[in-house]
């Protein structure tokens, strides 16, 4: 049989198992299981790479006390870029946008391993180092710093100022002076206020200087306007003095003819003439009642109105309105006054001819206060607090009527315009009622019709 050969072998392979220990055996598949599982890799965080990867490259700021050491030359040579910036009295405003780009551009150099040493010099903080290398915000200034060579003059610092635009500079525009060179686009300065090689400098009056200048801002505008005309004036009183004939001296000493008369007087007259003229438009030489609140009385012209203002009908509506009006109570109280204007709807007027009645309206209260009340509290109160009107809307003659006898019962200023019918509507049509009193008052009146 084809399992005889295998029957016998099994003692061996029990005997052999027996053999190996059995913690061992057991250590042995976990060790096969864990073949079979996945192996998991650690995340770093993304972070933490850009982290280990840049680093934020340091900013030098530049003041009075360190700025030489800055620019010294040492055992190897080295770039400088020293952004310039000030407040709203150095820049006036415009380096805000300036000193977010140069922000930005920090993390631009850091990620260049050629980038070249930072500096910061805030002028509204170091106004004296910015007098003293006139220096203009926002700006950056580029310094080639040279090596140090023992037994020689200091070399010379080649220096490139680049100007920014405050409206347009942004991050890039700032990297690129390094990364492309741009600084180059501008010529080396070479002049006297160079900050290490300039002649100021080199006699060592860069800083004296910088005081000097930073006082110097300090004064007023308007004091050298002062100082200006003095000295002038004392210049040109000198030569005249010195230059004056003796014949012009005799002149002088001689009485006015009688043109200078006749022109000193016309002068005077016309000054005269025109503050009288002045004073007589404010009623200040006259004993009529004052007015409207400019100041002048208003005259209607029979022809500008609408009503019917011939002879017989004006004196006649007159009347009958002064019949109709009572008399008009004293309200003592310091209440706000207004002008109720209410306007018939029912009649089809245009916004011009409601315009023109409601100016009857007002007119026609006015006088009436001139006339009966002169001295009334009521219309001196509406005159100094802004004369207020309001325009309200009714849509009947019997309602608007109404309304006039119940504002007459309570002492009110009630005046119904009656139209001449030139234009749009009938002759003797009622168009609109003014009341003119206490606020509370009228409210009780007119407080439930609704705005025009």
């Amino acid at each position: 049989m084809r399992f005889t050969p295998f029957i016998a072998i099994l003692p061996a392979l029990a005997a052999a198992q027996e053999q190996v220990p059995l913690g061992d055996r057991v250590q042995g598949w976990f060790n096969k299981a864990k073949n079979y599982l996945p192996t998991a890799t650690p995340v770093v965080p993304v972070e933490k790479v850009v982290e280990q990867k840049v680093q934020e490259k340091a900013v030098t700021p530049v003041n009075l006390t360190n700025w030489q050491a800055t620019l010294e030359p040492s055992g190897a040579a080295q770039e400088w870029l020293v952004y310039v910036t000030g407040g709203n009295k150095t820049c006036f405003g415009r380096c805000e946008r300036a000193n977010k780009a140069f922000n930005e551009s920090v993390l631009l150099f850091s990620a260049d391993p050629t980038a070249p040493n930072l500096g910061y010099l805030d002028c509204e903080a170091n106004q004296v180092l910015c007098s003293a290398w006139v220096a203009g915000a926002p700006s950056l200034w580029h310094f080639q710093v040279p090596q140090a060579q023992e037994g020689f003059e200091r070399p010379e610092t080649p220096l490139h100022i680049v100007r920014l635009n405050s409206t347009t500079v942004t991050a890039d525009t700032i990297y690129e002076v390094h990364s492309k060179k741009t600084y180059q686009d501008v010529p080396a300065y070479e002049g006297a206020m160079h900050p290490t090689d300039g002649w100021v400098s080199q006699n060592g009056l860069i800083v004296p200087l910088g005081y000097g200048i930073y006082a110097f801002s300090l004064i007023p505008q308007w004091l050298f306007m002062v100082l200006i005309s003095f000295v002038s004036r004392s210049m040109i009183a000198a030569n005249k003095k010195a230059k004056k004939p003796d014949k012009m001296a005799e002149l002088e000493r001689l009485p006015p003819s009688t043109t200078t008369y006749v022109i000193a007087t016309a002068i005077l007259a016309g000054v005269t003439g025109y503050f009288v003229g002045q004073g007589s438009s404010l009623r200040l030489f006259s004993g009529e009642k004052e007015g409207w609140p400019n100041s002048y009385n208003v005259k209607v012209h029979k022809d500008s109105s609408d009503e019917d203002y011939e002879d017989e009908e004006e004196d006649e509506e007159e009347d009958s309105e002064d019949e109709e009006q009572g008399e008009l109570a004293n309200f003592d109280n310091e209440e706000e006054v207004k002008l109720v204007l209410v306007v018939r709807t029912d009649l089809g007027m245009t916004k011009g001819k409601i315009a023109a009645q409601c100016s009857h309206a007002t007119l026609a209260c006015y006088k009436y206060f001139l006339t009966h009340a002169p001295d009334s509290p009521i219309l001196r109160r509406w005159e100094r607090e802004g004369q207020a009107k309001i325009a309200l809307q009714i849509k009947g003659e019997d309602e608007l009527q109404l309304l006039q006898a119940q504002a007459i019962s309570l002492g009110l200023c009630a005046r119904v315009i009656q139209d001449a019918g030139r234009t749009q509507i009938a002759s003797g049509s009622r168009t609109v009622l003014g009341v003119l009193g206490p606020k509370s008052v009228v409210d009780n009146v007119t407080g439930h019709l609704k705005l025009l």
